[in-house]
């Protein structure tokens, strides 16, 4: 009998389909991942509602864990039923090609030309029992990390490439708009950074959270901000205001806050055009940082020494089978997960 594996496939926006699949043979430098958890991010829900539009059909999830179950003919032994975490870019040096990108030849996989995306662009994804992937992509998983944290590995990173590509020095101010999924962790960077965190959110449940994660402040927009940024920050505004609203007006909020000579840090994609007072940008002597993408192996080491408040924050797991369900949950404040190994 041919061997099948369940994958919940978005086919149209807002609608998945129950799909049995065949095992496809493995490429060489290949692995097959069962699926242990999976998370739901912002990402996953644009794609669902229709706002982030990429091909369909397409099996959304890229924040997961599993264990290596099969191995290609190029790939270690060791790997087999090592407990992993996937970076989500398959590109050229991933799949061990011999003819590179260009971009892929100056080591900028995240840039490839050829690149698919797990569970975004062209490359199925988690919510589904496995999943194939490069084996360069793998990151073993120290037993101290549960499941349940491993999954942030992902978002994770991400969080830490925005203090990668602009550093923090000690005492500097930093406001982090929008306290979502990927903010929360931003605020956790900054302040392990040795910043002073200022969060913003319109959500009372999320500056709540803020707090939880290592914001020393957490602000309603409602309130006069400068002013009170000013109150906290010796009469100057922020050193560095990231934007993780996924909003339009997220940038000029964040134009507002920042002092001359800081650094606007942009971490969220928008479905509309974002407008942007460029005078002030050039006057002011602002400086802005985008990324996505970040470092697997910091990120994990990151989360075996700072004990954040998970737990508190992971408000339902779904079996595969429910995830309509875990999109509609997905919407509100906290982090919805994925089993796929109890699929009733």
């Amino acid at each position: 009998m041919e061997k099948q594996f369940t994958a919940m496939t978005l086919i149209a926006p807002r609608t998945f389909e129950v799909q049995k699949r065949a095992f496809q043979p493995l490429g060489p430098h290949e692995v097959r991942v069962r699926v242990h958890l999976a998370g739901v991010c912002g990402t996953d829900l644009a794609i669902f509602e229709g706002h982030y539009q990429v091909p369909l059909p397409l099996v959304l999830g890229h924040e997961f864990c599993g264990v290596v179950e099969e191995i290609g003919s190029e790939v270690p032994p060791s790997w087999l039923q090592r407990r992993v975490v996937v970076e989500i870019n398959n590109s050229c040096l991933a799949y061990e090609r011999e003819d590179l990108c260009p971009e892929c030849q100056h080591n900028r996989p995240h840039h490839c030309r050829e690149r698919t995306v797990i569970g975004i662009e062209r490359a199925d994804g988690a919510f589904a029992e496995l999943i194939s992937v490069p084996a360069q992509n793998l990151h073993p998983l120290p037993d101290s990390l549960s499941n349940e944290v491993a999954i942030f590995t992902e978002p994770m990173a991400a969080a830490l490439q925005t203090f990668v590509q602009r550093p923090i020095e000690h005492g500097e101010n930093v406001v982090v708009l929008g306290a979502g999924r990927l903010g929360l962790l931003i605020i956790a960077a900054a302040r392990a950074a040795g910043a002073q965190v200022i969060a913003v959110s319109r959500s009372e449940i999320r500056r709540k959270f803020a707090l939880q994660f290592g914001a020393h402040y957490a602000m309603s927009p409602s309130q006069d901000l400068p002013q009170h940024l000013r109150e906290i920050c010796g009469q100057q505004l922020a050193d560095v205001v990231v934007d993780a609203t996924g909003n339009p007006e997220g940038l000029s909020e964040a134009l507002a806050l920042v002092r001359p000579l800081g650094t606007i840090c942009v971490k969220t994609t928008v479905g509309q055009p974002s407008s942007l007072d460029l005078t002030k940008l050039v006057v002011d002597e602002i400086d802005i940082s985008s990324s996505r993408c970040g470092p697997f192996s910091q990120a994990i080491h990151f989360l075996e020494q700072h004990e954040l408040p998970f737990s508190q924050w992971i408000t339902e797991t779904y079996p595969l089978t429910q995830l309509v369900q875990a999109m509609s949950q997905a919407q509100q404040p906290g982090k919805v997960l994925i089993d796929p190994l109890h699929n009733t």
